[in-house]
């Protein structure tokens, strides 16, 4: 793997954690238990992971053989990157969990930060895209009423 394709996955990590966010925070909104929101989470990584491997592929023009280590480690990336906020369900009660999966996202958002070699700016973008990912999901998913069930 090339430097270009490294820094192509290091931003796939972050995709996965920041289209897993929602999942998760949609999830908590709701009130399901630890063990949906770790299934449902497990569900958007495995989805998100499938999308980007796909994605990476797709648009490389080179033989197949070529495009695929590239593809291969943007989807194990963004896999692992979706686990970040996912993980910690499967283990912990609800409120650790979300602590632990909060501190874990903030690492990677720093480590996006760091990776775009543009000082204050890059950590500012990372930051302000977890926690925008983060907010109107939680805007959009506490206007939608909980079934009576």
């Amino acid at each position: 793997m090339n430097a270009e394709e490294r820094t192509e996955a290091i931003f796939g990590s972050f995709d996965g954690v920041v289209s897993t966010i929602g999942f998760i925070f949609g999830l908590l909104v709701h009130h399901s238990p630890e063990s949906a929101i770790a299934m449902g989470g497990l569900g958007g990584a495995i989805s998100a992971s499938i999308s980007m491997t796909t994605g990476e592929y797709e648009s490389r023009d080179e033989p197949p053989r070529a495009k695929l280590p590239g593809a291969a480690a943007m989807g194990m990336a963004t896999l692992l990157g979706s686990m970040v906020p996912v993980w910690p369900f499967f283990v912990f009660k609800r409120d650790l969990a979300l602590g632990i999966a909060a501190v874990g996202c903030v690492l990677v958002a720093t480590w996006i930060g760091h990776e775009k070699h543009q000082k204050i700016r890059g950590y500012l973008v990372a930051y302000l895209t977890l926690c925008g990912a983060a907010a109107l999901t939680l805007g959009i998913v506490s206007l939608i009423p909980q079934s009576a069930g």
